[in-house]
């Protein structure tokens, strides 16, 4: 028999300050990228993976990852460092080029706390612009927020659809956004 644990993906630092992925390994996968990690771990899904294998499973994926924006634990991101910690953020890049591939499935899914640091959308900039070669197919669940950003997955019933996101045009919307 199979030892279930084998596709478990579970990345966190070693201090358990930041989680950089969560999820269930498989061969058609859909990726969620959210703003920040909670508590969450394998044995102890909190509502947003619940949320993200409900929707993996109910559109047709076979396996689920989440990933985000800032690594850092924290069950309120108003509770998020002041300031980015450069070495989270690059160690989140390196963790998230391993999982996301060439014509990934990734769904926006931060919500507007997006906007409770200057910093997140720096490191979302840094994100795409490292992923620009792997032809990504972006979606988001439903319409926008009000203030224009995908809904994060805890919010959404099952009945909203994954809908196509333009991440270069919801980007250039954002101040100070690079192309480069």
């Amino acid at each position: 028999m199979n030892d279930k644990r084998q596709y478990i993906i579970y990345e966190k630092s070693e201090n358990n300050k930041c989680r950089y992925a969560l999820g269930v390994k498989g061969n058609n996968p859909i990726i969620f990228l959210g703003i920040n990690p909670s508590t969450a771990t394998p044995d102890d899904y909190d509502q947003t993976m619940k949320k993200a294998k409900g929707f993996a499973l109910k559109n047709n994926f076979d396996s689920w990852i989440m990933l985000n924006i800032y690594p850092q634990r924290a069950t309120n991101p108003d509770n998020l460092d002041e300031k980015l910690n450069v070495k989270f953020h690059k160690d989140n890049i390196k963790i998230i080029k391993k999982y996301i591939k060439n014509n990934a499935t990734v769904v926006a899914a931060w919500g507007n706390p997006i906007n409770k640091r200057d910093y997140l959308l720096k490191c979302l900039q840094g994100i795409v612009k490292e992923l620009k070669s792997k032809q990504i197919k972006w979606r988001c669940i439903g319409k926008l927020t009000k203030s224009g950003n995908p809904w994060h997955i805890s919010r959404l019933g099952y009945d909203e659809k994954i809908v196509r996101f333009d991440i270069d045009d919801y980007l250039s919307k954002k101040q100070g956004y690079n192309h480069g």
